[in-house]
């Protein structure tokens, strides 16, 4: 494993057992000796390092574990709030870039070697015309909906043609995203999906304007939507407490589909992001808008949404714990929408 590399590399000593202990839930265990002191790790092997709002539901596989070792939880990236949780809740961990938080009685093993999620070499999502409004579609597509999505109606929400769309299935397909039914429709591997999207997506680009205002940025986006209507959407931090609400916003990201004059009601020019609690982007991926619109009601207004799997992503890049677990929330949302 990578991570054994890692460990190894860091000057610590490692052995694998042959075989876990029956009965455990360990993948692996491994004895990790270092500066005269050493331990048994049971390891546990994830496709992704989990969200904080999912840690409660690893207690009984952190238990059973710790009967093999001190629990150990390995992923592809695990980023340093998501570690700090994970440490907190009883977890050593380590991931595939060299970082690691390894701990029992008398000894801790500690590195860190990137400081952010490290992206793909190249992308191996679909690129171009239409693509990532037909995974955002799929996205949405509710698994208790009787139909399928059709490459014709997907062709209809992303605005390109039917071949273009069945062009995008079929590369999604050779990469076991989704599969394609006996009646010719298409069911998305939704979870897998969304966590490809989230690690290969570029952004949103366009141009981007920064504000400040004194009111919340609730009442702020609220305010902007009386103005202009459906020609602005809301995401993160207001767009996902509309939807399951975790945290105060503290910021919002406001994406218009036109020009917005500058001179917003009740807000002025900050110098950049850190200065700002309000952001205004024109974005150059038009798919951020949902097709359908999404919309919520907000003491008695109605203020548009952005696509869910984009406030997600947004979550993560405005960053902090809090905005982490938010996340969580709002992913374990769109995956059981029913």
């Amino acid at each position: 494993m990578q991570v054994v590399r890692w460990l190894r590399e860091a000057g610590l000593r490692v052995e694998q057992q042959a075989e876990p202990t029956p009965g455990t839930d360990a993948d692996a265990v491994l004895v990790v000796e270092g500066a005269g002191h050493g331990a048994r790790f049971a390891v546990q092997t994830r496709r992704r390092a989990p969200y904080p709002n999912e840690l409660a539901g690893l207690a009984r596989l952190r238990e059973s574990a710790s009967s093999a070792g001190e629990p150990l939880l390995v992923a592809p990236y695990v980023s340093d709030t998501v570690g700090t949780a994970l440490t907190a809740q009883g977890w050593s961990w380590a991931d595939e870039h060299g970082d690691f938080d390894l701990r029992a009685p008398g000894l801790v093993f500690r590195q860190r070697r990137a400081v952010s999620a490290p992206r793909p070499a190249r992308g191996t999502l679909p690129r171009g015309s239409g693509s990532f409004a037909i995974i955002r579609a799929l996205l949405r597509f509710s698994d208790g909906e009787e139909e399928h999505p059709g490459a014709t109606a997907l062709a209809a929400q992303a605005g390109v043609s039917q071949p273009r769309a069945s062009q995008v299935l079929g590369q999604l397909a050779a990469q076991a995203l989704v599969d394609k039914t006996a009646d010719g429709y298409w069911r998305p591997r939704r979870e897998a999906l969304l966590d490809r999207f989230l690690a290969e997506y570029p952004g949103p680009g366009g141009s981007v304007q920064y504000f400040y205002g004194l009111d919340a940025p609730t009442e702020v986006a609220i305010r902007v939507a009386s103005v202009l209507g459906d020609r602005i959407v809301a995401s993160a931090d207001v767009g996902p407490d509309l939807i399951a609400a975790v945290r105060r916003p503290t910021k919002v990201i406001l994406y218009a589909k036109d020009l917005v004059e500058p001179n917003l009601p009740g807000l002025v020019h900050a110098q950049g992001s850190d200065d700002a609690n309000v952001i205004v982007c024109m974005p150059s991926d038009r798919s951020v808008f949902p097709v359908p619109a999404m919309t919520a009601q907000m003491r008695g207004a109605e203020v548009g949404l952005a696509d869910p799997a984009q406030m997600i992503w947004d979550l993560g890049h405005l960053g902090g714990a809090d905005r982490l677990e938010a996340a969580g929330e709002l992913r374990a949302w769109l995956l059981a929408r029913r």
